[in-house]
């Protein structure tokens, strides 16, 4: 059939088939077109998912659970500053200087090799997930550490190669946290140089996982990497291979209590126990177990008094324990617990019912150097201010402990430490009273010391070494390769613990003033140059 001309005409064309209204308005199809566009990217934006969030806070840091962790060379500061200023600014901008003149020096043809080592622990205290560190703590231990780093870069200390870069790394507070550090520092681990970790933390159980992941061997997902820590002291930590401490395990600390209690002064003393229970708590646990192996029983007041800080209402059980304080009629209690609840616990003892009839000593761990810094201090010394309690603790540095035993101190304590040493030189206005500087630089010093130990009886690699070599070598630091520490004389034993090392027993006063009273040490009477044939 064909179509009249006229329809055949309507149809030539596409306006052609159209209504004649619609002919007349031909701006119609535009909208229409634009109304599909608009249409159709609507329904893109609701569908196409969201880009993923940035989290990156700076070159290997992240941002994990709302908090920036990972690993730097001191370019990026944690904590509030948020990557600039802060409690660590400082102290993490002269690290990077020296992290660059090393590279600067390495680059050069023919220059000296470099190794890496990572400073790492919880670098912003969170009270709220049970950190018994401070910012102030913090921040004297990264500072002794760069101590460390400048000796060894630039004195000659222990040799000269190869030279040491520093890397800070914040593991936060969770086990996601840890996760992305643990695989930010596998993933430099070739290209820093990484052989060693030093600091790790306080003694708890997720501690002890972490190192054994740092530590472990590579065909079992671990990194291999030699691991040094600063203010470990709990004795289940002998079981980790690859670790060393420099500071004295709880058992030793303990075992230099006891041997302070049982002096002419204290000699007839009567002693009560009481003992932290938290769980996951190896610091409370075996610094208890180890005092009471070491104390003798028959001076015990009564038994051991417990309480849990895992647990809500931590102060009112002190308080409802001093009347039994009172019938058990204790000259000297043991605190097996955390200076963060010393404060809790010596303010219901000032006030118990029978105060006026004797003074008590309080005896307790290092832990108790922390509380100094922390909240609630001014409580402490209210308490210490009332005369009928005194408090020492048996500390892991102290600046008095090396003019009372110089024969226990030959090392760094002087050049490294002194009026005019190297960290008042770096830190005028820092203290020293808290140990934590003196420690953070003993531990890189040791790490220092194995990694030079290992590169002195190679002669290939111009330097170069592993951490698993590293690993290795710390079996030889004892005899005549002892770390002479600036917190005392660093021989380990075949468990990675330093033997007999040297243990303050420290004073807190009522002004806040910190003194040490003796020098102690597992058995009584701490290592000695003498003794090593020195």
């Amino acid at each position: 059939m064909r179509w009249p001309r006229r329809n055949r005409e309507r149809r030539s064309g596409w306006m052609g088939e159209l209504p004649p209204w619609w002919r007349r308005y031909p701006g119609n199809a535009i909208c229409i077109v634009l109304a599909v566009a608009l249409l159709g990217g609507g329904l893109s934006w609701l569908l196409w998912p969201d880009p993923p969030e940035d989290t990156s806070c700076a070159t290997g840091v992240e941002r994990v659970e709302s908090e920036c962790v990972g690993v730097t060379d001191g370019s990026y500061s944690f904590g509030d500053g948020d990557g600039e200023g802060g409690n660590l600014a400082g102290v993490f901008g002269r690290i990077r200087t020296e992290n660059d003149a090393v590279n600067k020096a390495t680059a050069k043809k023919d220059g000296p090799s470099h190794v890496s080592v990572v400073y790492l622990m919880s670098m912003v205290p969170r009270a709220k997930n049970g950190d018994t560190n401070t910012p102030d703590s913090v921040r004297h231990e990264i500072q002794g550490a760069h101590t460390a780093q400048m000796e060894a870069n630039h004195s000659g200390k222990y040799g000269d190669l190869p030279k040491i870069k520093l890397l800070l790394a914040h593991v936060g507070n969770s086990a996601a946290q840890a996760d992305a550090v643990l695989a930010e520092i596998r993933d430099r681990v070739p290209g820093d140089r990484i052989v060693a970790v030093a600091g790790l933390g306080t003694s708890t159980v997720a501690t002890e996982g972490l190192i054994r992941r740092l530590t472990g061997p590579k065909s079992s997902g671990g990194l291999q990497l030699a691991a040094v820590g600063s203010v470990l002291t709990a004795d289940t930590l002998k079981k980790v291979p690859g670790l060393v401490r420099v500071a004295p395990v709880n058992s030793d600390e303990a075992s230099a209590a006891a041997a302070f209690l049982q002096q002419k002064e204290y000699a007839k003393k009567r002693v009560l126990v009481v003992q932290d229970e938290k769980p996951d708590d190896q610091y409370t646990k075996t610094l208890g177990q180890g005092f009471l192996r070491a104390f003798p029983a028959s001076r015990l007041a009564a038994k051991t008094e417990t309480y849990d800080s895992s647990q809500d209402g931590v102060g009112t059980a002190f308080k409802t324990r001093m009347s039994t304080i009172c019938a058990a009629r204790p000259d000297v209690i043991f605190f097996a617990g955390r200076g963060t609840h010393l404060p809790a616990f010596l303010a219901p003892l000032k006030d118990r019912p029978c105060a006026k009839e004797r003074q008590v000593l309080v005896v307790s761990g290092d832990d108790a150097s922390q509380s100094a810094q922390a909240d609630g201090f001014q409580d402490i010394k209210d308490t210490l201010r009332d005369g009928n309690v005194r408090l020492v603790y048996t500390g892991l540095a102290h600046p008095e402990s090396w003019s009372l035993r110089p024969d226990a101190y030959p090392g760094a304590s002087k050049p490294s430490f002194g009026p005019e040493g190297r960290f008042h030189q770096l830190f005028k206005e820092e203290a020293l009273d808290d140990g934590q500087a003196i420690m953070g630089h003993d531990a890189v010093l040791t790490a220092v010391a194995g990694i030079r130990l290992v590169a002195k009886n190679s002669n290939t690699n111009n330097g170069l070494v592993s951490g698993s070599e590293v690993i290795q070598i710390w079996r030889s630091l004892h005899g005549r390769e002892t770390v002479l520490g600036a917190s005392g004389l660093i021989s380990l034993d075949n468990e990675g613990s330093p033997e007999r090392k040297a243990v303050p027993l420290i004073e807190i006063r009522a002004d806040g003033s910190v003194h040490t009273l003796a020098v102690s040490a597992q058995g009584g009477k701490p290592l000695t140059l003498q003794e090593l044939g020195e």
